[in-house]
C-alpha cells in the first residue's frame, strides 16, 4: 500500500520523462489505491497538497500522447473510475474536463477517456459510440461509472448524468464486474428506472447458471423452511424488522439459517435448528451445503444488499421461494415467487412494482424491534435548532436537498442539518468529496456530517436534535423507528413505494399524521413550523412519550399474520401459480390463538 509520500510523487514525472510508462501505470494504480482502501474524513493541509499534486501529475501524464497505457492496465484503472473521480473532486481541479477535452480529438484516446470519464463531468461523449468501439471495456466503464452513486448524488450535474446513465443500458451491455453495487444502487439513483438494469442482470446470472450446469436437488419436507440472509445480528435494519416474523414459525417449522457472505460471530441463531455458510469463494458460489436439501420454502427476508443474495435468488433452491422488506424492492425478474409485504403501506396497485406476487399482511409488512437504546437525556450543545437527518449517503440526492435549502430560506432562525452517513462512505474515498458538496449546497456552517458511528454513540447524538426529517425519495425505516423511539418528530414525505411510504404509516400509528406530507410545499411548511414553535414541538415530544409508553409500535401481533401467510403459500402454491394472477394476496389477522389457513380477501 502506498501513500502520498514526496518522494513517491516525484517519481511519477522521473517514471514518465525516463518513459517506463509500465512502471508509471503500476505506481499510479498503487497510489490510487490506497485511496481506494483508506477513507478519509478530514483534509488536512498537507492532505490537500497532496492530493492537488497527485492529480497534477496524474492527468498531466494522462493527457500526453507519448504516455502509452499497456492493455493489461487498462480494466484495472477501469476499476478505479470512482477512486479517480473522488479524488478529482477532492482537488483543485474539481472535475477531469479540461483533460478529457484535450482527450477527445486525440489518437489512442478510448481507454484513457473511459478512465476519466464519470458523473460529475460537463463534458459529454455519445456512450454509444463507446459499445460500438470496445463492447467488453465500454460494460466495464458503465458499471464503474454508476458506482459514484454513494457520494455523487448530492452534486447537481452527477445526480442528472447518474439517471441519465442508467436509462441509457438499452441492450448493450455484455458483463458487469460490479454487479451486485449496481443491483443494489440502482433504485437510489431512479426509482422509477432500475428495472431493466436488474432485469439484466437476473437474465445474465440465470443464463451463466444454465450453461454450467449449477443446480440444486430438492427434496421438499413440508416442515422444513430456510431463511438466507447476510444480516441476522441484533443491530442491523433487517434484523430489527423481520426477526418477530421468523421468531412466529419457531415450534411449527424447522428452520435452517442460510448465513449469505462473510462469517459472522455476531449472528441470532435462536430459532434455528442448523446454520449453513454459503459465500461466494474463488469468484464461484459454493453451494455444497445445500446442493441436496429438503426445504419447502426460502424466505430471503432482503435481496440485493450483498452479491450472494442475487446469485441465490436467481436459482431455484425450494418450490416456494419468498422475499420480504428487508430491502424492500422487487428482485425485477429473479426465481422469486412472492414478496410479502404490509397492506396499511403499500398504494393502490402496488402490485405494478412487483414482478412477484405481491402477498398483504395487515400491518405494515414488517414489525420494528425497541431500540436498544435507553434515553439519557442529553444537555444541549448548539444553540441553533439542530434538524436530525439520518440518511445513509445513497438516500441523499439533490433534487431533496433543494428541499432543505426552500426551509432555510423559510425561517429567520440559525438551523443546523446534521447528517448520519452511516457506512456508505466508507468505500473509495466517497466521504470527503459527498460532504463538500454537502457544504457547498447548503452552507458549510449549516451541515454537519457524522461519519459511521457504534450505535449508541448514534442515538446519542440523534438525541441532542430537535427534530428529524426523513429522505426522499428512498425514506426509512429503521431511523423512523430511532426518532420515534428518541421522541423526536420527524417529517416524512409520502411517495408510493413501500420504501417512500413507511415511516408515514408509522407516524399515523402513532397518532402522528399530521406530521406526513404529500407534496414538497407541505414538507417544507411542516418543517419550519417545527423549526419556529417550540411549544408545538414539545407538545408532539409530549404524544411520543405517550404512545412509546403504550409500546403501539414495537408491540405488534403481526408475526402470527406472516407465518399464516407462509402456511397458505406453502399449501396452495401449485394453484396460486396455475393462476398466473398479478392480484395481491391478503391475508387476514392471525395471532397464536386463531392460526387459520388464510384465503385471499
Amino acid at each position: 500500500m502506498q501513500s502520498l509520500e514526496a518522494d513517491e510523487l516525484l517519481r511519477i514525472p522521473r517514471l514518465y520523462f525516463q518513459r517506463e510508462y509500465d512502471q508509471l501505470s503500476e505506481l499510479l494504480l498503487g497510489l490510487l489505491a490506497h485511496f481506494e482502501q483508506n477513507t478519509y474524513v478530514e483534509m488536512s493541509p498537507e492532505l490537500a497538497h497532496g492530493v492537488d499534486l497527485f492529480v497534477a501529475h496524474f492527468l498531466y501524464v494522462f493527457s500526453q500522447d507519448d504516455y502509452v497505457l499497456s492493455e493489461p492496465f487498462i480494466p484495472r484503472f477501469l476499476r478505479l473510475n470512482p477512486v479517480i473521480s473522488n479524488l478529482v473532486a477532492l482537488s483543485s481541479f474539481e472535475t477531469t474536463d479540461p483533460f478529457l477535452e484535450i482527450l477527445r480529438h486525440r489518437p489512442r484516446n478510448f481507454a484513457r477517456i473511459l478512465i476519466l470519464y464519470s458523473a460529475r463531468n460537463r463534458s459529454r461523449f455519445e456512450s454509444a459510440l463507446f459499445f460500438q468501439a470496445e463492447p467488453a471495456l465500454a460494460s466495464l466503464w458503465y458499471g464503474a461509472y454508476l458506482e459514484t452513486y454513494r457520494s455523487a448524488l448530492v452534486n447537481p450535474e452527477a445526480q442528472v448524468n447518474l439517471k441519465a446513465h442508467l436509462r441509457s443500458m438499452g441492450e448493450r451491455l455484455n458483463t458487469l464486474h460490479n454487479f451486485s453495487d449496481i443491483f443494489f444502487g440502482a433504485t437510489y439513483i431512479d426509482g422509477e428506472a432500475d428495472r431493466a438494469i436488474k432485469q439484466w442482470i437476473n437474465l445474465s446470472i440465470q443464463t451463466g447458471f444454465a450453461a454450467t450446469g449449477v443446480r440444486c436437488e430438492n427434496t421438499p419436507n413440508p416442515r422444513k423452511l430456510a431463511v438466507a440472509t447476510g444480516f441476522w445480528f441484533a443491530r442491523h435494519s433487517v434484523y430489527r424488522t423481520l426477526s418477530k416474523f421468523v421468531e412466529a414459525l419457531e415450534g411449527e417449522y424447522e428452520l435452517t439459517l442460510l448465513h449469505l457472505g462473510d462469517w459472522r460471530n455476531d449472528l441470532e441463531l435462536k430459532p434455528f435448528a442448523a446454520v449453513h455458510h454459503i459465500q461466494i469463494e474463488g469468484g464461484q458460489l459454493d453451494l455444497s451445503s445445500i446442493a441436496r436439501n429438503d426445504f419447502s420454502v426460502l424466505y430471503f427476508p432482503d435481496i440485493g444488499m450483498n452479491a450472494e443474495s442475487i446469485l441465490l435468488s436467481n436459482l431455484r433452491i425450494a418450490p416456494v421461494q419468498i422475499c420480504g422488506t428487508g430491502h424492500p424492492l422487487s428482485t425485477c425478474g429473479a426465481q422469486i415467487d412472492y414478496f410479502i409485504s404490509g397492506a396499511a403501506v403499500e398504494a393502490q396497485l402496488a402490485e405494478r412494482h412487483y414482478t412477484e406476487r405481491l402477498v398483504l399482511l395487515p400491518g405494515l409488512g414488517a414489525v420494528h424491534n425497541l431500540p436498544r437504546y435507553s434515553l439519557k437525556h442529553p444537555p444541549r450543545i448548539d444553540s441553533r435548532i439542530v434538524i436530525n437527518c439520518p440518511w445513509y449517503a445513497q438516500k441523499v440526492n439533490h433534487a431533496h436537498l433543494k428541499l432543505l435549502l426552500e426551509i432555510v430560506g423559510s425561517t429567520a432562525k440559525t438551523v443546523r442539518f446534521r447528517f448520519f452517513s452511516g457506512g456508505a462512505l466508507l468505500k473509495k474515498n466517497d466521504y470527503l468529496p459527498f460532504a463538500r458538496d454537502l457544504k457547498r449546497i447548503l452552507g458549510a456552517e449549516q451541515v454537519e456530517v457524522v461519519p459511521a458511528l457504534p450505535y449508541d454513540e448514534y442515538m446519542e447524538q440523534m438525541e441532542q436534535g430537535d427534530f428529524c426529517l426523513d429522505s426522499y425519495h428512498f425514506g426509512g425505516s429503521n431511523v423512523v423507528a430511532d426518532c420515534l423511539h428518541l421522541q423526536k418528530p420527524i417529517v416524512t414525505l409520502e411517495g408510493d413505494h413501500w420504501y417512500n411510504r413507511i415511516g408515514s404509516q408509522m407516524l399515523r400509528e402513532v397518532s402522528l399524521a399530521e406530521l406526513v406530507a404529500r407534496h414538497p410545499e407541505q414538507y417544507v411548511r411542516l418543517a419550519v413550523r417545527l423549526i419556529e414553535d417550540a411549544d408545538y414541538r414539545l407538545h408532539l415530544q409530549t404524544v411520543l412519550a405517550r404512545q412509546n409508553a403504550k409500546g403501539i409500535l414495537f408491540d405488534s401481533d403481526d408475526g402470527h399474520s406472516f407465518k399464516a401467510a407462509i402456511d397458505y403459500l406453502s399449501r396452495h402454491h401449485q394453484a396460486l401459480q396455475q393462476q398466473q394472477a398479478r392480484t395481491p394476496i391478503f391475508i387476514q389477522p392471525a395471532t397464536r390463538e386463531s392460526p387459520a389457513d388464510n384465503a385471499p380477501a
